[in-house]
């Protein structure tokens, strides 16, 4: 079979590769005239007479019509899957290839949902990449070829597209957008609890980085009755990784055991940069619970992996908790080293929140190593302004904090002032979101 073969040519070639004549194959509903006129390409055969000729050669009506093999989907499926694999180990090229040859082949066969996942994934490699803008515009693509039932499928393409909204600042969009979608799915007489899960993990992410720690638990307990219900073993281990990190000191245990089943589900199914995610998660946690050594380990172990793996963004991450432990730990040199180095690849990427932290604790370093610095005082200006876009006020809160008292140590007490007042400013307002 040749790319261009038309309808009319397949259902020759199958009639004749099943032994039969014209007339066995039209009758005794239509002619053998009649079927000649088609095999000729002189008719279009209506979805009726085509159902007819498909039962008799024993196929797939929708298979004759675009010409694709019986199996295709499963096959497209399978190559996505290991595309899938071959992009968590850092092959991004060979996962390029593979989601394009999808895609074409999926256009080929009309088949919808194959063809948005090839181009969700095609998005997913470019996000590792770093090219966010490219992402965006591939995700928005993978919208347009969504169809009503495509539930699950709308959830992951959202998911991501909030993420990208949260790297460009935009995080009261991307909750706008992650919100919506919940209630959405939510509304349906059967709610997908696959798509509950993704867009769960993905506002409880967006949570943690704002410190809306209360609601993020919230959205955890109402979630826990559906995870025996989820199909999707990688959103299963998402979700574990994400609320792993709301636990506190007295609950190191159940983190633990919730990375531990992350970890068994993403190295079951191949995913190495997600178990560099588990290393780094697990990192955030030791260090916001006054472990610094033990996370400094954990980050230089998901550094160590996502590095390998070329994830640019989440290797950007971890290096910049790492810097944080070091320079907790007095190793300023070393935390200005990794510093510098994640500043260097947001800045590439234009990741604001990574941006604004490695400006903060880059200030941090100067204000430490000289009180006063008026480097140290750009500095932690520039990240305050950061958070302030992005809107996370928390970090904007602690930033305005630390600016103030860097303006105090060299003399400027009319600074410190303004800034102190720029941080109660922002822990006054309400913490709400645009649909509550």
């Amino acid at each position: 079979m040749t790319e261009e073969e038309s309808l009319g040519a397949r259902i020759r070639r199958l009639r004749l590769e099943r032994g039969l004549t014209q007339r066995e194959l039209a009758e005794p509903r239509y002619t053998r005239a009649f079927l000649a006129a088609i095999e000729a390409g002189v008719r279009v055969p209506t979805a009726e007479t085509l159902a007819h000729i498909a039962g008799t050669l024993g196929v797939d009506a929708d298979d004759l019509r675009h010409g694709r093999p019986a199996d295709a989907a499963d096959v497209l499926a399978d190559v996505l899957a290991e595309a899938r694999r071959e992009l968590s180990r850092g092959r991004t090229r060979d996962a390029a290839a593979k989601a394009a040859d999808v895609e074409r082949r999926a256009r080929r066969y009309a088949l919808p949902e194959l063809r948005c996942r090839a181009v969700h994934l095609a998005g997913d490699v470019e996000l590792h990449r770093g090219d966010v803008g490219a992402a965006i515009q591939l995700y928005t693509t993978a919208k347009t070829l969504l169809e009503p039932q495509h539930v699950t499928l709308r959830a992951a393409v959202v998911a991501r597209e909030a993420y990208c909204l949260q790297i460009t600042g935009a995080t009261s969009e991307a909750i706008t957008l992650l919100e919506t979608e919940l209630r959405s799915v939510r509304a349906d007489a059967d709610p997908d609890p696959d798509a509950q899960i993704r867009l769960t993990s993905a506002l409880v992410y967006t949570f943690l980085e704002l410190d809306w720690r209360e609601r993020a638990r919230r959205l955890e307990r109402e979630a826990l009755p559906l995870l025996p219900r989820v199909r999707n073993r990688e959103w299963l281990a998402q979700f574990s990784v994400t609320v792993a990190q709301l636990r506190r000191d007295h609950d190191l245990a159940d983190t633990e055991r919730l990375l531990g089943e992350a970890l068994a589900i993403y190295t079951d199914l191949g995913l190495t940069r997600e178990i560099g995610i588990c290393q780094w998660a697990h990192g955030y946690v030791l260090r916001r619970v006054g472990r610094v050594g033990e996370a400094a380990a954990r980050f230089e172990q998901a550094r160590a992996i996502l590095r390998e793996v070329g994830a640019v963004q989440d290797l950007a991450g971890a290096t910049l908790e790492l810097a944080e432990a070091r320079r907790l730990d007095g190793d300023l040199d070393g935390a200005e080293r990794l510093a510098t180095e994640a500043a260097g690849i947001c800045h590439r990427t234009q990741h604001q929140e990574c941006m604004a932290e490695a400006d903060r604790i880059l200030g941090r370093i100067a204000g430490a190593r000289s009180p006063g610095d008026p480097f140290a005082d750009q500095l932690l200006s520039r990240a305050a302004d950061r958070y302030a876009e992005s809107g996370l006020t928390a970090e904007l809160v602690t930033t305005s904090r630390l600016l103030g008292e860097q303006r105090r140590a060299a003399g400027n007490v009319e600074g410190a002032a303004e800034s102190f007042r720029r941080g109660l400013l922002a822990a006054a307002r309400p913490l709400v979101t645009p649909h509550e």
